[in-house]
């Protein structure tokens, strides 16, 4: 297995509270019933950034599917891939053996922020969202995996 070869079925035992989830984003709401697909929730997360007053770094397109196709992308190199690259957010993810749903909230949404270079205002919500779709795919990460699909 290479350093970038999924290893998802070992974070698949995850257990994502929805619940806790829908307390920190009510957005969620959104999804559960059935009025948007948790991609096109997190677009609209992203597009409600975009258009607001904080400046957004200029290296990025300022096409919102752009970020939210890039912040699937590194969760998902963080939680279902073996790339050292991830080693020291995994680490503080406890190796994702068990982590709660608080501890990846907050532990990826601050991370995201850092490497994105966006608010923890916007990346929160937006890993919130990543969760419930790996939550609505029975624990798989490969739903970020295909973060080009919608």
């Amino acid at each position: 297995m290479s350093a970038h070869d999924t290893s998802a079925s070992s974070n698949s035992g995850i257990s994502i509270d929805t619940a806790f989830l829908r307390r920190r984003c009510s957005e969620l709401s959104q999804v559960e019933r059935k009025r948007r697909t948790w991609n096109e929730l997190g677009e609209k997360l992203l597009n409600r950034f975009m258009s607001g007053s904080q400046p957004l770094p200029t290296d990025h397109s300022d096409d919102p599917t752009h970020y939210w196709s890039m912040a699937k992308k590194l969760v998902y190199s963080v939680t279902a891939t073996r790339d050292p690259e991830y080693d020291a957010i995994r680490t503080r993810l406890g190796n994702l053996i068990n982590p709660s749903t608080p501890l990846l909230l907050f532990t990826l949404g601050l991370w995201l922020a850092g490497t994105m270079g966006i608010s923890t205002s916007v990346t929160g919500p937006l890993v919130a969202v990543m969760l419930h779709g790996v939550a609505e795919a029975a624990g798989n990460w490969d739903a970020l995996g295909g973060a080009d699909s919608h």
